[in-house]
């Protein structure tokens, strides 16, 4: 089935099929195989995001079609770029189910901007879900997968921008900042930043056409007062919060952390 429809600021289109759906085992066989890392217990989203990574393909024979691992990859790739989002969700035996999200004007964006110490970001208004005043005692340290914060019954993984962008500087206590829990590909996570400031319409400048690719940001832009703020990837921070060993998303983290 194809569907499409405006959602807020947003073109959403939506395939979904009747069929067997994504095999969990298969995946992560083949991502065993290529040494694709991965968190222990991996959810279903961190399993059915395997079918976005480079030459990443179950198929088992190389066809002009399918094998090659290069067409969900350019997929997901193409939409970034355009500063959209997909979504992947399936259920075995039942079907599966992808939706694709694309701002309506591409070179505009509604956003949050944030600040962590001297330096301004902006956080896409589309992936933020709240804002907590956090208390210390919401943040936990889980065994070999770093720190989560507390939501209501739900364990967060907790990106702290300070540790990923501003490491010469004194980091933030937690009951000294502002949480924004935000969504991303992955589900839920916690920011930490130090201020919320304001809500804006920026206009969002490519970093990779004018500089380089910079990892957990999708462009920039320049604010009323002639700073240039970064405009954050959610999803890309979550990768890199890994990457740095700081905190995975944590299906058992809820487990854990009251044992």
């Amino acid at each position: 089935m194809l569907r499409a429809s405006h959602q807020g600021g947003n073109i959403v289109v939506e395939v979904s099929d009747d069929g067997a759906g994504l095999s969990r085992d298969k995946l992560l066989s083949k991502a065993a195989e290529k040494g694709v890392p991965l968190p222990d217990n991996p959810s279903p989203k961190e399993v059915w995001q395997l079918i976005f990574a480079p030459g990443f393909s179950t198929a088992e024979q190389v066809t002009d079609i399918s094998g090659r691992g290069v067409g969900m990859d350019v997929v997901r790739r193409n939409i970034e770029q355009m500063n959209g989002r997909v979504e992947i969700d399936s259920e075995p035996g039942k079907g599966t189910r992808i939706v694709i999200r694309l701002p309506l004007t591409l070179a505009i964006l509604d956003g949050m901007s944030v600040r962590m110490g001297d330096e301004i970001f902006i956080l896409p208004l589309t992936a933020i879900r709240e804002s907590v005043q956090p208390r210390r005692e919401q943040a936990k340290t889980i065994s070999g997968k770093g720190r989560v914060f507390q939501v209501g019954g739900d364990y967060l993984p907790l990106v702290e921008l300070d540790r990923l962008f501003s490491r010469g500087r004194r980091r933030t206590a937690l009951e000294e900042g502002i949480v924004v829990i935000v969504d991303t590909n992955e589900g839920r996570a916690a920011l930490l930043v130090d201020e919320l400031m304001a809500q804006h319409q920026v206009v969002i400048k490519s970093l990779e056409t004018n500089y380089r690719k910079v990892e957990g940001v999708s462009g920039a832009t320049i604010m009323g007062d002639g700073r240039v703020a970064l405009i954050l990837d959610v999803d890309e921070l979550m990768r890199l919060n890994r990457k740095f060993g700081f905190s995975t998303a944590i299906p058992e983290a809820r487990e854990q952390a009251h044992d």
